[in-house]
């Protein structure tokens, strides 16, 4: 996934998290980061990904298996 959709490994981990629906304030609790900066991860994901709201971006992860090999 990180290759496919350049995501840094910040980006990557918040967008399996959220795949495995994890909230986003739970997200930047596991991360050590501010709840801001856990959005601004996300972000990038939906810009990387094409995906516009999270429901669209957990689809794609399980469309794609990449949560399977997580």
């Amino acid at each position: 996934m990180r290759n496919l959709y350049q995501l840094t490994p910040a980006e990557a981990t918040v967008a399996i998290a959220i795949a495995r629906g994890e909230g986003l304030q739970a997200v930047a609790d596991e991360l050590g980061i501010s709840l801001t900066t856990a959005r601004t991860h996300l972000q990038h994901v939906f810009e990387k990904t094409e995906t516009r709201r999270q429901a669209e971006l957990v689809r794609l992860i399980a469309a794609s298996g990449f949560y399977d090999r997580q």
